[in-house]
């Protein structure tokens, strides 16, 4: 589990300060029209993702079972539902091809998350 949540560390910094210090790249890499509204909205998403990884980062700390467990959680439901609205958003060619990326991406650690919670 530790390496798992090192994993998910590291993409959420990464994706996470992209968000936050460069948003205009990362919104041009999706192929979305970058503007002052896509900016803000990216930022808050940035924010979120190093929220988790606050969280993982507690998480991967602990030896705490139970704690190992919210954090299991909570991050399978938000892969989960960031997966749906990813398949919508890139089914309905909001996002240019790197989109689907994303979308294994987050299914991927879905799928992870979903396997190590079953475990607990």
């Amino acid at each position: 589990m530790k390496n798992l949540f090192t994993v998910t560390m590291i993409a959420g910094l990464v994706f996470g300060l992209g968000f936050v210090i460069v948003p205009e790249i990362m919104l041009d890499n999706f192929g979305i029209t970058n503007n002052l509204a896509a900016n803000a909205i990216t930022r808050n998403t940035g924010t979120a993702l190093l929220g988790f990884v606050v969280l993982v980062w507690f998480g991967r700390k602990s030896t705490n079972p139970e704690v190992h467990k919210i954090v299991l959680t909570t991050l399978f439901i938000y892969w989960l539902l960031s997966s749906i609205t990813m398949i919508i958003g890139q089914l309905s060619g909001v996002f240019s091809i790197i989109g689907w990326g994303t979308v294994a991406l987050h299914l991927g650690f879905m799928i992870v998350f979903g396997i190590y919670l079953y475990k607990v």
